[in-house]
Order: C-alpha cells, then structure tokens, then sequence
C-alpha cells in the first residue's frame, strides 16, 4: 500500500509540475508577443487652445487617422461631450479612455499622438499614452 501511495503521490507531483511549466511556458509566450499588453489612452478636450502660441502640431482628423488609428476613431466617436468646462484653475479636461490592445498598435499610436493637438469637429484634444 506504501508503495502504490508514493507512486500516486509521484504521479500528482509529476502533473502539477507539469500544469506550472505549461502555464509559465504560456505566459512567457503571450506577453513576449506583446498580446498580454493593453495599455490606455486619454483623450482631453482644451477649450482655451491658442494655436498661435503652441509648438505643439496641430492635425486635423480625417478617416484615414481613424482607420489607421481604430483607437483615435473610438476615443473620438465616444468621448463625452458634455464636459464641464467652468473650473477656470483647470486647461485640460478628460473626455474620454480607451484601451489600446497589441504592443503593435501601443507603439504606433503612442509615436502618431506625441506633441500634437488634434482639432475635431470644433474643438481641441490632447491624446496622452504612459511611457514604456
């Protein structure tokens, strides 16, 4: 009976060892192809933007920014318009949030979006991204 108890023993340790090595081996792959990164990106309305004092780019969106940038076109179509604008202490206010998905798309949109003012339909944005 010992012996048949040592050798299910051995066998349940040689299973879990076995689900741990898979399940790193896993997350090493997933993370190392950057499918595990999402990293966010806010989108901040400026109502007091003066383009004359800027060194910032200013773009104007068109539909070939949002086909190449899906998460532009989603923080844009969705951000919040109702916006209150009064606190004269505040220059930016966050209109909207979205989740970029692939490392591929974090680092294209975070090198389209750097020092520019985006102006879309009357008004202007900022897009921040974190740093790496």
């Amino acid at each position: 009976m010992d012996e048949k108890s040592a050798k299910s023993k051995k066998i349940i340790l040689d299973i879990l060892i076995l689900i741990i090595g898979l399940s790193i081996g896993y997350a090493i792959i997933f993370f190392a192809l950057g499918l595990g990164d999402t990293w966010g990106m806010t989108l901040h309305y400026i109502p007091d933007y003066d383009s004359n004092n800027s060194t910032l780019e200013l773009v104007v969106l068109t539909e070939d920014d949002f086909q190449k940038y899906p998460a532009l076109k989603e923080a844009f179509l969705t951000r919040d318009t109702n916006v209150d604008t009064s606190d004269p202490e505040k220059r930016l206010y966050e209109v909207n949030f979205v989740v970029v998905q692939t490392r591929q798309q974090i680092n294209e949109i975070r090198e389209y979006i750097l020092n520019k003012v985006f102006y879309w339909e009357g008004g202007y944005y900022s897009a921040i991204m974190p740093i790496e």
